[in-house]
């Protein structure tokens, strides 16, 4: 799973991936072991990285997220890197057709939030998908209808699996 963040005005990419049953996190500064020691759910974790103990947690609400990391609080924007890249897409002219939300990456579908005939907004929580140990909250990349949902609670998906299909909104709504 790959995610933009920005702490302070400055952006990093982010990379987790899972090789051997070990999870490791990707970032500027390398490629590092990651071994969790509390449930991902818990508020706190407390975690393994490189070798090094590390304790964080986060605060999340409509208009911010907040990352505790050993005590330091850091404001910051978090964005899945398909969700950039879905936003981008959606800025470009003649971009209020059809838009298909795909799997970023394999998993297995936990929760669909959406149906079709259901209007949507930028940023809207569409389903969750486990996949890497992590729940990650598949948002929708711009205001729209949900035209498809080809997908149920439990379904494993590739990467690229059609999730969602939004069209745009109707007029006067």
């Amino acid at each position: 799973m790959e995610y933009e963040v920005n702490v302070n005005g400055q952006t990093y990419r982010v990379k987790f991936t899972e090789r051997e049953g070990q999870l490791y996190v990707t970032s500027p500064r390398g490629t590092f072991p990651v071994k969790t020691e509390t449930q991902l759910r818990s508020k706190v974790q407390r975690v393994q990285v490189n070798g090094g103990p590390a304790t964080f947690g986060y605060h999340r609400d409509k208009e911010r997220t907040v990352v505790i990391l050993d005590g330091a609080h850091y404001e910051v924007v978090v964005r899945e890197e398909e969700h950039v890249r879905l936003t981008q897409l959606a800025k470009r002219p003649g971009s209020a057709a059809k838009l298909d939300v795909k799997a970023p990456m394999p998993g297995m579908v936990v929760n669909v939030l959406v149906k079709p005939g259901d209007v949507v907004k930028k940023n809207q929580s569409l389903l969750f998908l486990h996949a890497m140990k992590l729940e990650n909250d598949i948002r929708s990349p711009r205001d729209g209808v949900v035209l498809e949902v080809p997908i149920k609670a439990g379904d494993a998906l590739e990467k690229g699996a059609l999730m969602v299909r939004l069209g745009p909104v109707p007029e006067g709504r």
